[in-house]
């Protein structure tokens, strides 16, 4: 379709070109996108003449979603009202919710506790960048003070806790970097400023064991509708006072540009009764067996793995039945089966990422790592994550670098300190008796990894620009499945090298 001097003169304004068959679509709100994305399903028109039939008329009872003025830019007042009439129809009324996945918002959540992007950043559709531990040094006033804690007679032990943590925090600081100047002495040649960065990050990736998951952080989120609702109702109906609060702020700000689509994200009994009635049956169950402190445990795996994956792969280049395919694939001998595989992934680069089919295989581990590293495993979340809640049961990190600046002592008086303090508050306040726990303290993750995002993790985890914490965690996966499976680990990439060259 030819397009008219007027019409370019529209379309200009809202998409990135008007000839290509690839273009982006810009400055409209985020609901009149979602609502001309809902059109393709149903109409043959193109994007851009959906948008044209929008503007120009009042198809769909829509009516004039923008108007555009030559000298004042864009009005989204109308557009915004006549999108939200469109989805209390759709999307509420008919449920067409995959609708809600175009409309986008971007979030920066500051002051929220480091124990609360935990909470936000367990949703798997979303993006997330938070304030570093590595390149930062947090300032050691501003930390999370729970209502019904300092209104109590916990006051007092909560305060004191968290300003001897961040005291210590403050006293390791320049003692690590002083460590690390005589350590790594600044190579000939490197620019000044950036050898200082570089050993500031050093000492943050020691100091950051001693900060508690009270210690207030920034996020930045950007999410799609359907995603988002979902986060704001597990939010709202957490048991924790601040990730409600947090839940009640999000939805405040959201619906000023998606009005319609989180409308109805609301505390959700089925999710608070649901926790309280398991935590209730479990503090009755007796389990006698004793835990086990190994970082990583394969507890599940896929125990025909090398046929099914090898079937998966030979199914996609085939047009037969799987069932046949596996029957034929079950009497290959091992060189028959690896040869497949070779030719599958022999030619994977350093860039790429191996083709889905490894999807078909899955492990199952249980993990006991460190609070700051777990942060960082966390990011993954093309798996399925079933988190313990934080506490001091389970252990602490010692960095050695800790006890060669001659900081061992004073770092355990504050660890079994900041154990104490958390035992005195989870009497009166359980949930609340979390935020004095230090980083450095262990907790338990099970983790359902398929082997494609297992190779991705290992490969990226036990790179020697990492913390030590996970590298080892990557390092043990991929023994594990090595061990299990030693055909499926041959191409995984894990660095096994020495200290990071930064």
């Amino acid at each position: 379709m030819g397009f008219s001097k007027e019409d370019i003169a529209v379309l200009e304004n809202h998409v990135s070109n008007v000839d290509s068959d690839v273009y982006v679509i810009k400055n409209l709100p985020p609901e009149v996108i979602a609502v001309l994305f809902a059109y393709v399903s149903r109409s043959p028109l193109s994007f851009r003449e959906n948008l044209l039939k929008l503007i120009k008329s009042k198809d769909l009872d829509i009516g004039e979603l923008v108007r555009v003025y030559s000298d004042k830019g864009v009005e989204y007042g109308e557009a915004k009202e006549k999108a939200k009439k469109f989805h209390e129809k759709w999307v509420v009324g008919y449920g067409h919710s995959s609708v809600a996945e175009h409309a986008v918002a971007s979030v920066a959540l500051e002051n929220v506790s480091i124990l609360a992007t935990k909470a936000i950043e367990d949703t798997r559709l979303a993006s997330f960048t938070e304030k570093s531990t590595r390149y930062q040094i947090f300032d050691h006033e501003k930390y999370y003070r729970p209502a019904n804690v300092v209104s109590s007679e916990l006051a007092k032990v909560y305060k004191k806790t968290c300003e001897m943590l961040f005291g210590s925090y403050l006293e390791i600081m320049p003692k690590m970097i002083g460590y690390f100047r005589k350590k790594h002495p600044k190579p000939k040649g490197m620019d000044e400023k950036i050898y200082e960065n570089v050993t500031k990050a050093r000492a943050c990736d020691v100091a950051r064991y001693v900060l508690p998951a009270a210690t207030l952080t920034n996020l930045g989120m950007t999410v799609n509708a359907r995603s988002l609702e979902h986060m704001i109702r597990k939010l709202l109906s957490h048991p924790l006072p601040e990730m409600k609060e947090i839940g009640k702020n999000v939805k405040k700000e959201v619906v000023k540009i998606i009005p319609t689509l989180v409308k109805y994200a609301d505390f959700n009994p089925y999710i608070q009764e649901t926790g309280r009635a398991m935590e209730g049956l479990c503090e009755g169950l007796e389990i006698k067996e004793k835990a086990k402190n190994k970082p990583v445990t394969l507890v599940g795996y896929d125990k025909d793995a090398e046929n099914r994956l090898v079937s998966s792969i030979i199914y996609r280049y085939s047009h037969r039945p799987y069932e046949s395919i596996m029957k034929n694939v079950s009497k290959m001998d091992g060189k028959e089966k690896q040869r497949v595989f070779d030719e599958y992934l022999k030619r994977m680069g350093v860039h790429d990422i191996p083709m889905r089919e490894l999807e078909h295989v899955y492990y199952t581990f249980d993990i006991l790592i460190d609070y700051g590293a777990f942060r960082d495993i966390q990011r993954h979340r093309i798996c399925t994550q079933t988190n313990q809640e934080l506490t001091t049961a389970n252990g602490y990190e010692i960095p050695k670098e800790i006890v060669k600046i001659g900081f061992g002592n004073k770092f355990k008086q504050a660890m079994d300190s900041a154990s104490s303090a958390f035992e005195k508050i989870r009497e009166k306040s359980p949930k609340e008796a979390q935020y004095v726990v230090p980083l450095a303290f262990r907790k338990r993750t099970l983790f359902t990894w398929n082997l494609r995002e297992l190779y991705h993790f290992i490969k990226l985890r036990s790179g020697k620009e990492g913390h030590i914490s996970y590298r080892k965690i990557a390092w043990d996966i991929y023994n594990e499945v090595k061990k299990v499976h030693p055909l499926l680990a041959k191409y995984i990439k894990v660095d096994f090298s020495g200290r990071p060259s930064r």
